[in-house]
C-alpha cells in the first residue's frame, strides 16, 4: 500500500523554540510493510530487515512496531533502561534498515512481522 505525503523537514534553530514552517517540502511515498523474519534478532545483535530496491530513498521511519506473527503479542523496543533501548537505524546510502537489540533487551524471535510505515523518495 502506498499514498502520497507532503514531507517536511526542517531545524529548529535553538533549543525550545518554535521553528516556523510551511509546507515547503517535496511529495513523497508512505509505503507500509509487513516484513516476517525467518530469522530471531537476539538480545546484542542487529539485523538488516529491509533493503529498499525501488526508486528513490528512504527517508523517514514513521512508525515500527514488532509482533509475533503466531500470537499477536507486540514487543517492546528493548527498553531496559533509560537510554538502553532497540535501535532502528536507516544506512547512509538510505536503502537499508537494521534493527540492533540491545545486550539486556527484548530479543524479537523467528517468525515475527515487522510492521513499518515509511517515508519514501521515489525519484
Amino acid at each position: 500500500m502506498t499514498s502520497v505525503v507532503r514531507y517536511v523537514q526542517n531545524t529548529s534553530t535553538a533549543a525550545n523554540v518554535n521553528t516556523n514552517v510551511a509546507s515547503t517540502g517535496g511529495d513523497y511515498q508512505l509505503v507500509a510493510f509487513d516484513i516476517i523474519t525467518t530469522a530471531g534478532i537476539a538480545a546484542g545483535a542487529n539485523a538488516n530487515i529491509l533493503t529498499w530496491k525501488g526508486a528513490g530513498k528512504i527517508k523517514s521511519i514513521l512508525t515500527f512496531t514488532p509482533k509475533v506473527a503466531a500470537t499477536g503479542e507486540l514487543l517492546p523496543l528493548g527498553i531496559v533502561a533509560q537510554n538502553t533501548h532497540t535501535l532502528i537505524t536507516i544506512d547512509a546510502s538510505q536503502k537499508i534498515l537494521n534493527v540492533s537489540v540491545p545486550a539486556a533487551g527484548v530479543p524479537i524471535p523467528a517468525l515475527s512481522v515487522m510492521a513499518m510505515l515509511l517515508v519514501i523518495g521515489n525519484y
